[in-house]
């Protein structure tokens, strides 16, 4: 995952640092996540790419994270016989 996934949250975190450094982080993250109106920020240009950035790459970064999770954890539960699984009913085992 961090092999695929790096190529793609690198840049989110370089302008995410660098709306630190501009902005300060509080007002970053406020910029990223849709609390804070780029236009009231000290640097609106920047503000605004971290805005649009958020708006579009943080759901697919969360989205593309959950649907690692539940693959793995799918892939996982195949991998048990469906007789432990679901035991018969009255089985001294299950």
């Amino acid at each position: 995952m961090l092999r695929r996934g790096l190529p793609l949250s690198a840049p989110l975190a370089i302008l995410f640092v660098a709306g630190g450094h501009y902005l300060g982080w509080a007002t970053a993250f406020d910029v990223l996540i849709q609390i804070t109106s780029p236009s009231s920020t000290s640097v609106p240009a920047l503000a605004y790419v971290l805005s649009i950035t958020g708006w579009l790459l943080v759901p697919g970064l969360v989205g593309a994270v959950t649907g690692y999770f539940v693959s793995n954890s799918v892939t996982s539960r195949r991998q048990t016989p469906l007789a432990k699984a679901f035991p018969p009913p009255g089985d001294a085992n299950g």
